[in-house]
């Protein structure tokens, strides 16, 4: 499958698109604690990145959209040093962000937690008991098809041979606004949908909150709905993607007889 991301040829390509790899990721954890979790904020950050980096390194900033351009390709044996190193210099970046966010910020607020919204009694309602057990399924089930959300029109834009000729600030603008509704449809549950951005916001709010007596433990409990489930979602938009592609080409073909495909 041919991508409008040019291909990795040499260590120094490869190297010129970690780097921007490393700092896009860097930039969407900082802009997750920096916008107060304003999610226009969060996708229009993801905007500066796209221009900075879609030629180089198609943007992703997300192991998760790694994951799901690796399947998508299906470049199993040949891109899978590429996946490996794209995901450990992302999980790096997150740390990285969370370097400048302490830097700036000092601590976090309750509207940078990583958490679902617990200052809106409806989404505390949709999301812990009357005892406060957490709903885990809900929590889920969104990031699950928040992130497949995302990937499903992340890969349409970077693939799609109709889309190859639009201009680059065009297509990031469509998959920033993709983003910022994604986030806007968590319904307050987090909105991570990405599990370097997971790993990194967690291990500081804990660490933060713990260092001020405040027992931020609790707030390590959903870690692994935003760091595994992202990844399923990735692999289901992939697995979306693929299909879509494959009907597309399908239609496109002469049908038997020589014939032309006449639209329905």
């Amino acid at each position: 499958m041919e991508a409008s991301v040019p291909e990795i040829h040499s260590g120094l390509h490869l190297a010129r698109a970690l780097f921007f790899e490393f700092i896009g990721t860097a930039l969407m954890v900082y802009a997750y604690n920096y916008t107060a979790a304003s999610y226009m904020g969060r996708g229009f950050a993801y905007f500066i990145g796209w221009m900075l980096a879609v030629s180089i390194s198609g943007a992703h900033f997300n192991p998760a959209t790694t994951l799901a351009v690796y399947l998508a390709e299906g470049k199993y044996l040949k891109q899978l040093g590429r996946l490996i190193l794209y995901m450990l210099i992302q999980f790096a970046g997150g740390f990285l962000g969370i370097f400048f966010t302490w830097l700036v910020l000092k601590q976090p607020v309750m509207g940078y937690l990583l958490w679902p919204h617990i200052n809106d009694p409806n989404v505390v309602f949709w999301y812990f008991s009357p005892i406060g057990n957490i709903y885990y399924g809900k929590i889920v089930f969104l990031e699950i098809l928040n992130t497949m959300s995302f990937i499903i029109c992340y890969l349409l834009i970077i693939y799609k041979p109709s889309l190859r000729t639009v201009d680059e600030i065009v297509k990031g603008l469509g998959a920033s606004i993709v983003l910022w509704m994604c986030y806007f449809l968590s319904g307050g549950s987090g909105a991570c949908l990405n599990p370097a951005l997971g790993l990194a916001q967690t291990a500081y709010q804990v660490g933060f909150l713990n260092g001020a007596d405040l027992n931020g433990n609790g707030f390590a409990s959903l870690i692994w709905v935003y760091m595994v489930m992202p990844f399923v979602g990735a692999v289901f938009g992939a697995l979306f993607f693929r299909m879509h592609i494959s009907l597309d080409n399908k239609a496109l073909q002469p049908r038997a007889g020589g014939g032309a495909a006449v639209p329905a």
